[in-house]
């Protein structure tokens, strides 16, 4: 297997896009209605770049026929700028698709890990329905980690579902911790997710 960055011109941003709405089907299919709805939303976002699910920031986990088996999107503390962002969303999307990120950005923002400098952060962290229980979300995580080492990172940091116990236990056992947790509800979304981090200068 390969770990490496998205190359738009190799690597199927289709599938890519399919695997990160796997991530959270649960809030894509709330703003977006289906599976294929959502995705073909996130695949704009995933070849237009310079926003939290472009290509830039996007690996890919990949076999000898370079298939796409899983993906990580991540960001780093004091790198966000959310009018580029908005830039983007707003030239890719009808208004109220585009106000339906700025909505997904906002309650985000309002749960998820709070980034200090030196944060590597981990978005998404996703297998390919077909390939999972063969060691590639812990392929990622050790890709990953090596990525924060790089870019000289203090902390990798990620969130978790309350409810999704297996990924909780996933974690804890790579050596994440849990540091916080969060909830809010929106209508009929609701969410609550535990913080946890990975201090890099532990090991």
């Amino acid at each position: 297997m390969k770990f490496q960055k998205m190359d738009r011109q190799k690597h199927d941003s289709n599938k890519v896009s399919a695997i990160i709405y796997e991530a959270d089907v649960d809030t894509f299919n709330f703003f977006f209605g289906n599976k294929e709805k959502a995705s073909k939303k996130i695949e704009k976002l995933v070849t237009a770049g310079d926003n939290d699910l472009g290509f830039q920031r996007t690996y890919v986990v990949t076999n000898e026929e370079n298939q796409i088996l899983g993906v990580m999107v991540y960001s780093t503390g004091g790198e966000d700028d959310k009018f580029r962002q908005s830039k983007v969303i707003f030239k890719n999307f009808n208004i109220i698709d585009s106000l339906k990120f700025i909505m997904i950005e906002v309650l985000d923002g309002i749960f998820l890990s709070d980034l200090e400098e030196n944060d590597y952060y981990f978005a998404i962290v996703a297998v390919e329905e077909d390939s999972r229980g063969q060691g590639i979300g812990s392929f990622i995580i050790e890709g990953g980690i090596k990525e924060a080492r790089k870019q000289g990172c203090k902390r990798v940091v990620l969130d978790v579902d309350f409810e999704n116990k297996a990924a909780l236990r996933f974690y804890k056992k790579l050596g994440f911790k849990k540091f916080n947790t969060k909830s809010f509800s929106f209508f009929r979304w609701e969410k609550e997710v535990y913080n946890m981090e990975y201090l890099l200068n532990d090991d």
